[in-house]
C-alpha cells in the first residue's frame, strides 16, 4: 500500500490513537453499567474487560507478522475473495458508523441535559457531527496530534478525581470478591463492550512509520494497559465516593465524583469537567469518522478521502438523531453492541488464522 506522509502516524502516535479510539462517552456510566452484577467490585470487572482489547491485539500481531503492508480491508479480500470480503468489510465500516452517531447523540443528550438545555438538538449534532468531520477532514497526521493533545488533559482531569479519596469511604468498595467471582465475570462482559474502538488498529498498523512487529505490538499494548487504568480508576473512585446505592441515581455518575474537587475561583467544576470531557468525546467522534470515510474509500478507486468525509456529513447527522433520549440510546447500544463486538472478534479471528496456517501469499 501507497504511504503518503500526511496519512502516516508514528509508533507513539498508534498509541495516542487507540487510547483516543476506546476513551468516550462511555466511561461517564460505565460503573452504571457494571454494579448491577458485580456490585462494589465492579472496578475489578472494569479491568478484566481489558481482555478483550488484548485478544485483538494478539490476532493484530499475527496479521501485521505475516502481512505488515496490508490492512484488514485487503486482507479481508485476499482470505475471502472479493465478494464476501466486501460484504464483510461493509459490515465492519457500519461498526464505525454506528460509533459516530451514537457518539454523537450520546453527548448531544448530556449536553443538553446538563449544560445547554435552551439549545435544540438538530443544533448541537449539526456542531458535534461538524467539527468531528472537521478534524477527520484534516488527515491523520492532525488527527493523531489531536489525540496525543487530548491525551494529556484526559489524564489531568482523571487525576483530579483523587479528592474524591478524601471525602469518599474505604467501606463502598468492601468486602472485595464479596458480590462472588461468577458476578464479577459476568459483568467483565458488559466492561469489554467499553473498549469498543480499538479495531482501528487494524486499519492503522499498515501506516505506522520505521515500524515492525515488536513495535506494533508495544504501542498497542500500552494503549490498552492505559486505557484499562482510567478505567478501573473511573469505576473504583465512583465506587469510593458515591457507593454502590447512589449510583444508579445518576445517568452519568463519574461526574458526579467532581464534586469532591474544590477550586476556589470556580463554583461548579462538575460543568467544567464535563465542558472539557465533551472536548475528549469530539476526538473520539473523529476517530471513528476518519475510519469509517477510510473503508468507505477502499470501495472506490481514484477516491479522495476527504470528499468521503464531505460527502457522508449529512447522513451521519441525520443518524444522530435516531436516538431522542438516554433510553432509547441505552436500548440501541444493548441491542448492537454485543453482536458488533462477536462479529469483530470473528472476523479478525478467521483472518489472523487463515494467515496464520496459510504459507506464501
Amino acid at each position: 500500500m501507497k504511504r503518503i506522509k500526511s496519512d502516516t502516524i508514528t509508533s507513539g502516535e498508534l498509541t495516542f490513537m487507540l487510547i483516543g479510539s476506546m476513551i468516550g462517552i462511555g466511561i461517564l456510566s460505565l460503573p452504571n453499567s457494571l454494579i448491577s452484577k458485580a456490585k462494589q467490585d465492579s472496578w475489578i470487572s472494569a479491568a478484566l474487560g481489558a481482555l478483550y482489547p488484548l485478544y485483538m491485539v494478539l490476532a493484530a500481531a499475527i496479521i501485521y507478522k505475516k502481512s505488515p503492508n496490508n490492512n484488514i480491508l485487503v486482507l479481508s479480500k485476499k482470505c475471502f475473495g472479493k465478494i464476501i470480503g466486501t460484504i464483510l468489510n461493509v459490515i465492519f465500516l457500519c461498526f464505525f458508523i454506528f460509533n459516530v452517531f451514537t457518539l454523537s447523540a450520546g453527548l448531544s443528550i448530556v449536553l443538553r441535559t446538563l449544560i445547554v438545555s435552551f439549545v435544540s438538538s438538530i443544533k448541537i449534532l449539526i456542531f458535534i457531527v461538524f467539527l468531528s468531520a472537521f478534524t477527520a477532514y484534516k488527515g491523520l497526521k492532525v488527527l493523531a496530534r489531536v489525540n496525543h493533545l487530548t491525551f494529556y488533559y484526559t489524564t489531568i482531569l482523571t487525576l483530579m478525581l483523587f479528592a474524591a479519596l478524601v471525602k469518599g469511604t474505604y467501606l463502598n468498595v468492601c468486602p472485595i470478591l464479596g458480590s462472588g467471582i461468577v458476578n464479577i465475570l459476568n459483568a467483565s462482559k458488559s466492561s469489554a463492550f467499553a473498549y469498543g474502538g480499538i479495531e482501528i488498529l487494524f486499519l492503522l498498523y499498515p501506516l505506522v512509520i520505521n515500524s515492525n512487529e515488536k513495535i506494533i505490538v508495544k504501542s498497542s499494548l500500552l494503549g490498552v494497559f492505559i486505557t484499562c487504568v482510567f478505567y478501573t480508576w473511573a469505576v473504583f473512585i465512583t465506587i469510593y465516593f458515591l457507593g454502590i446505592d447512589n449510583i444508579p441515581k445518576a445517568e452519568w455518575s463519574v461526574s458526579l465524583t467532581t464534586k469532591s474537587v474544590y477550586i476556589p475561583v470556580i463554583n461548579n467544576f462538575r460543568f467544567v469537567f464535563l465542558i472539557l470531557w465533551a472536548a475528549i468525546i469530539f476526538k473520539t467522534i473523529s476517530n471513528n469518522y476518519y475510519a469509517a470515510a477510510m473503508i468507505i474509500n477502499s470501495f472506490f478507486k481514484n477516491a479522495q478521502n476527504k470528499i468521503i468525509v464531505c460527502i457522508i456529513f449529512p447522513i451521519m447527522v441525520y443518524l444522530s438523531t435516531i436516538p431522542k433520549n438516554n433510553a432509547i440510546m441505552l436500548s440501541i447500544l444493548n441491542y448492537f453492541i454485543p453482536k458488533f463486538t462477536l462479529f469483530n472478534i470473528i472476523y479478525v479471528t478467521l483472518i489472523a488464522v487463515i494467515l496464520y496456517i496459510k504459507k506464501g501469499n
